[in-house]
């Protein structure tokens, strides 16, 4: 696999405003840095108290970035499940979807 460099927008000195799952730049107290995919619970980072998150970006707008090919060995599954929904395209009536809370 070919080394890529992604440029990536951090949001740093501010915490998120939303509750999710987000990439991070973390830096532990050793001083030791790494790339992590941590979530917000509204109030806090889910991750050890001394592990300082010092940059981040939400995780969808990371992925957004990368084209990413699936693994090969899956690749029939998904064609298998391509083929079984397409098949009841036809077949799908809107009354028939019911909500449940």
């Amino acid at each position: 696999m070919k080394k890529l460099k992604l440029t990536v927008s951090w949001i740093e000195d501010k915490q998120p405003s939303q509750q999710g799952m987000y990439f991070t730049a973390q830096r532990y107290p050793t001083g030791f840095g790494v790339y992590d995919v941590v979530a917000w619970d509204g109030e806090k980072w889910q991750l050890d108290s001394t592990i300082r998150v010092v940059g981040w970006i939400a995780f969808d707008d990371f992925l957004k970035n990368l084209d990413i090919s699936w693994p090969a060995s899956d690749l029939k599954s998904d064609a298998a499940f391509r083929a079984e929904h397409q098949s009841g395209e036809d077949n799908f009536k809107p009354d028939d979807f019911v909500e449940v809370d």
